[in-house]
């Protein structure tokens, strides 16, 4: 259960009190990510993430704000992705006003000093060197830029070194006023707390902050005829693969189906690839799947780790899985078994008061509202057979596979000609 104020300012309070527990978590999330920005300031939103940990008026240095939030034993973090940004910070629930105080104090009056936005340049701009040396890390990044091509939803949160190079305080003041706005934050916290004292807290920490303008996002539906694949030459001993399709929005009645159908493919050690790929062909030694969702649109991403002499068999037998799917109901046993999977892995998340707070705010912030635990599961459990082969039937095309590899292969057309379905 969770209670929900929206302030006269639009800030949005969700609470989800959880007496059984001593903690509390705190999630602030607003409405803005990478997808928000022009493509000549790529990364701004992550490198305002960065910043606003390195000091405030309060809190004047990143170890004072360090220092504000582990003095009392806890812990905070934030995060960056291309439709919202992230402050967190769980404590013991008799310091909850601290952990308010100083995310919202990160948010408000952060300092953007000018020698340490230098220093955060550079530590992001080896951020994103880090991400391309990692073959793992680098192929994520790729497979987006394969789905949605010189769109925001295929450039990497971070942006490019040449974007970050280019960003100065005066930018950064300019978006933070434009987005970071009242009417634009969902604050919610879950643990030993109520819905009272979160909310007169959150009004007196809020007070006197005028709205603004809420951004609005460009439909960036992935295109056809384009190229789909994307190689990244690397002479190393394991090529790094994901093959993607299309998926599913936000609030897409088939949002569960895909789900169930992310959990039959490759989503766990029971799933249909991790036994073909790598029980029984011993092709790879990581195979999992992903499911990505956006406004209006999403992808599923199959991703693995092979010897470069098995990526042949292993783009194939990915393929003829996908094409399983859309031919053939899948059994009710293993319906029913990966059903339960689904739900279980829902349920065993939300055991922990950062991640009420992260399900409760997300859905908030990027559905507009917020479906209860129990109405989820339901859904979980109405997926039929019908319903997996209608959305593998509606998302698995040719023109719409995409493949991202990172390894020692030059010949794009090559795999190119791998991407078709029987």
């Amino acid at each position: 259960m969770y209670e929900k104020t929206t302030l006269p300012n639009g800030v949005r309070v969700l609470t989800a009190p959880m007496p059984h527990v001593r903690s509390a978590s705190v999630t602030l999330f607003f409405g803005v990510g990478s997808r928000y920005e022009a493509a000549e300031v790529a990364g701004i939103s992550h490198f305002i993430e960065h910043m606003v940990f390195k000091g405030t008026v309060r809190y004047p240095s990143a170890q004072a704000i360090s220092e504000a939030i582990e003095g009392i034993g806890g812990g905070f973090n934030g995060g960056t992705s291309k439709e919202l940004t992230a402050y967190s910070a769980k404590v013991s629930a008799t310091h909850l006003s601290v952990a308010l105080d100083v995310l919202l104090d990160m948010q408000r009056h952060p300092l953007f000093d000018v020698r340490e936005i230098e220093k955060e340049r550079r530590v992001i701009i080896e951020e994103l060197s880090m991400y391309q040396d990692s073959p793992q890390d680098w192929v994520g990044v790729l497979i987006d830029e394969a789905m949605w091509p010189n769109l925001p939803l295929g450039r990497d949160e971070a942006g490019t070194k040449e974007t970050v190079s280019r960003l100065r305080r005066a930018m950064l003041l300019d978006y933070l006023a434009r987005y970071y706005v009242p009417n634009n934050l969902v604050v919610s916290v879950a643990g030993n707390v109520t819905s009272q004292q979160v909310v007169e807290e959150v009004q007196r920490l809020t007070e006197g902050w005028p709205c603004g303008v809420v951004p609005e996002w460009t439909p960036c539906l992935p295109p056809r005829d384009v190229p789909r694949v994307r190689l990244a030459i690397r002479d190393t001993e394991q090529a790094n693969l994901c093959l993607a399709t299309p998926g599913v929005a936000h609030n897409d009645p088939d949002y569960y189906a895909m789900a169930v159908l992310n959990g039959l493919l490759a989503d766990g050690m029971s799933s249909r690839l991790f036994q073909e790929i790598r029980e029984r062909q011993g092709l790879a030694y990581d195979i999992s799947s992903y499911v990505t969702n956006y406004h209006e649109t999403g992808s599923l991403v199959i991703y693995a780790g092979v010897d470069p002499s098995h990526t042949d068999a292993a783009i194939r037998t990915i393929v003829a899985e996908l094409g399983r799917l859309r031919e053939e109901l899948v059994p009710e046993p293993e319906l029913r078994r990966t059903k339960e999977y689904v739900k279980g892995r829902i349920v065993l998340r939300l055991e922990e008061t950062h991640n009420v707070a992260s399900w409760l705010g997300g859905q908030e912030i990027l559905r507009g509202e917020i479906m209860e635990l129990d109405a989820a599961l339901a859904l979980v459990d109405a997926v039929a057979a019908e319903d997996v082969q209608r959305v593998a039937q509606r998302f698995f095309h040719d023109a719409d596979l995409r493949l991202a590899l990172v390894g020692p292969f030059t010949d794009e057309d090559h795999f190119e000609r791998l991407l078709h379905f029987e």
